[in-house]
């Protein structure tokens, strides 16, 4: 326990709560892991969206969604979370678990009910605001904008395919608007994920048709 402590910057007192972010789904049934992701997702999402919020005075709400969505990124948190090698005192069956995004996620859950909001938005600052980011692409909405614009319909999406065991699924998915010949398609971990590629994708297609949308 001292030893992730001393890595999160936090010491807790109530450790029962740090032992709960650190035991992964897979190893036990209690569903403690998953309430402190939920929460800790939650807590990232407001302590980065006020950040950005007072930070960026003169900014659209497009720039302060789309750099949001940076810092909460799932690929940016997983790349923190490994750089931490927070999985080392992670308690886990089977094989290692891939998101260890979740597992950022349920510490700063932990962490607020230990600590509060200054504790929580002080390790957010720490470690996943102290690096600039470029606002990321909302490629949903800029799909979702342009068929409304240009076709007067709502882009549809479709699930191709799902695979996998009902803890580790894969989809596919592709999106259409009514009217366009071009399709997206996208495949990812999360029926989200595979949507956002999708969308990407298709955007990709129509930015190298018609240079802008």
């Amino acid at each position: 326990m001292q030893k992730i402590e001393k890595k999160i910057g936090y010491k807790f007192k109530n450790k029962k709560l740090l032992n709960w972010a650190l035991t992964h789904s897979t190893f036990a049934s209690e569903n403690f892991y998953e309430r402190l992701e939920f929460l800790g997702d939650l807590i990232l999402d407001a302590v980065v969206g006020i950040y950005i919020f007072k930070k960026y005075k003169n900014k659209d709400e497009e720039f302060l969604t789309n750099l949001k969505s940076a810092y909460v990124n799932r690929n940016y948190l997983k790349k923190i979370s490994d750089k931490m090698e927070i999985i080392k005192f992670t308690k886990y069956k089977g094989q290692k678990p891939k998101r260890t995004d979740r597992i950022l996620e349920s510490i700063i859950g932990a962490i607020y009910l230990d600590g509060g909001w200054r504790n929580v938005e002080k390790f957010i600052k720490k470690f996943i605001l102290n690096i600039e980011l470029e606002p990321l692409k909302n490629y949903k909405n800029l799909i979702f904008n342009y068929a409304i614009k240009n076709h007067n319909v709502n882009p549809v999406y479709t699930v191709v395919k799902i695979e996998g065991l009902p803890h580790k699924r894969k989809f596919e998915v592709k999106v259409k608007i009514k009217g366009v010949k071009y399709v997206g398609r996208g495949k990812g971990n999360s029926l989200k994920e595979a949507e956002i590629k999708s969308a990407k994708d298709l955007y990709e297609k129509l930015i190298r048709k018609y240079r802008t949308i």
